[in-house]
């Protein structure tokens, strides 16, 4: 395992400099599952807020659904504990910029357990919801009734594969924007590069919303990565 100053040294992937302030979160990303989907930005540009731009790649727009599980989150000084350091996430992205600062947007944040509801949404800002999400060997399970989630795969085989300058783009990604309180605030991420392999899959049931878009067919990418160390920053606002 990386340490922390080694992940910190590591700025080759970055396209903007390493915050000044101390990070404030560490956790583990585990059996990270990527699904993008191109889609014309008529399906989402009236979505994303007036703040930002939505980023595109060849004049399209893309979405992402992003399922991994996290492990070992602790507070900057702090241990980790047991029960509420790991749990699952799904979470659907698509891509913006801001002040020339490309980042991710959120459009919903799903995860297993009520107590990471409770503590992201009061201490670090993230609009979680409870969803009923099962990991088993490599079967994954998720079901939000509320949205109308519904996610069943089985990871297969993995594949090393040479990442085309898109895969870049659709990962390297270092600053995710939300709106907190009327405003727009940016949470500063840091990892290194993706260790991103291809990776056979089944997708028996999918079914989430972004915008006009609804993700019911199979991705135009995948990307898998069994392992990423993450560091976060406390948020800020930017005009």
């Amino acid at each position: 395992m990386a340490s922390i100053k080694h992940i910190l040294n590591s700025t080759e992937n970055r396209q903007y400099p390493l915050p000044e302030r101390n990070w404030k979160y560490y956790q583990e990303w585990h059996y990270t599952v990527f699904f993008h989907w191109e889609i014309p930005v008529s399906f989402l540009e009236k979505y994303i807020p007036k703040e930002l731009q939505l980023d595109t790649y060849s004049s399209m727009a893309w979405i992402s659904l992003v399922s991994f599980e996290i492990k070992k989150m602790r507070l900057h000084y702090l241990p980790a504990l047991p029960y509420i350091s790991n749990f699952e996430e799904i979470n659907i992205r698509t891509y913006v910029i801001k002040n020339g600062i490309p980042g991710i947007y959120l459009f919903s944040i799903d995860t297993n357990k009520l107590i990471e509801v409770l503590f992201s949404r009061l201490f670090i800002g993230l609009p979680y919801e409870k969803a009923e999400i099962k990991r088993l060997g490599n079967h994954v399970v998720s079901q939000n009734i509320k949205q109308n989630h519904l996610l069943d795969i089985k990871i297969g085989k993995t594949f090393p594969f040479q990442k085309s300058n898109l895969d870049l783009w659709l990962t390297e990604r270092h600053a995710l924007y939300e709106i907190c309180n009327s405003e727009i605030c940016r949470f500063d991420i840091h990892h290194k590069e993706w260790e991103l392999l291809d990776l056979d899959i089944n997708i028996q049931d999918i079914w989430y919303e972004a915008g006009e878009f609804i993700m019911n067919t199979y991705p135009d990418k995948i990307h898998y990565a069994e392992k990423t160390q993450v560091l976060l920053w406390r948020k800020i606002k930017v005009s």
